[in-house]
């Protein structure tokens, strides 16, 4: 896919996400993805596992998915606002009584009530976690696995 602006993999499998280098985050069904117009308009960070979970502000009436992946699970979902504004849901699941995690649709319409444009499923379970100001919040799945990428936030210090 896409990291920092350099073009990793010309393959696309399943919907895709794509930062923008001017702030816009877009997500894109895969069959209406442009990977050569996307590079063009200046795409810096790219994800492929998905599914998209806005279309046209509603709840998508399918998902471009395994029913698997669309009933109960744990969920990690990347949101967006606005240029530079976005945010971050993590959802714990598979867990008895602690938690059973969300459907896609109900990711989907926590996503619109919190006020998202656009947001995308990114993987959950075993491979996501949420760390804030160096603590991990929630109980990922099976304790966590090796994670080789990270979505990061970061502002400037304000000293």
């Amino acid at each position: 896919m896409i990291r920092n602006g350099n073009l990793y993999r010309d393959t696309v499998s399943g919907d895709v996400c794509i930062l923008y280098a001017d702030g816009v985050m877009e997500s894109y069904y895969e069959a209406d993805f442009d990977l050569n117009a996307a590079v063009a308009r200046g795409a810096y960070q790219g994800w492929s596992f998905g599914p998209k979970l806005i279309d046209n502000g509603q709840v998508p009436a399918s998902y471009n998915t395994t029913d698997k992946i669309i009933s109960h699970n744990p969920r990690a979902a990347i949101g967006y606002f606005e240029p530079g504004h976005y945010c971050l849901v993590y959802v714990d699941g598979r867990q008895g009584e602690h938690s059973r995690g969300m459907t896609l649709d109900e990711l989907s319409q926590t996503m619109i009530d919190l006020g998202c444009v656009d947001a995308y499923n990114l993987d959950g379970g075993q491979s996501s976690m949420l760390v804030f100001q160096g603590q991990v919040l929630g109980q990922p799945y099976k304790g966590g696995r090796d994670i080789s990428d990270i979505i990061y936030f970061g502002g400037d210090d304000p000293k």
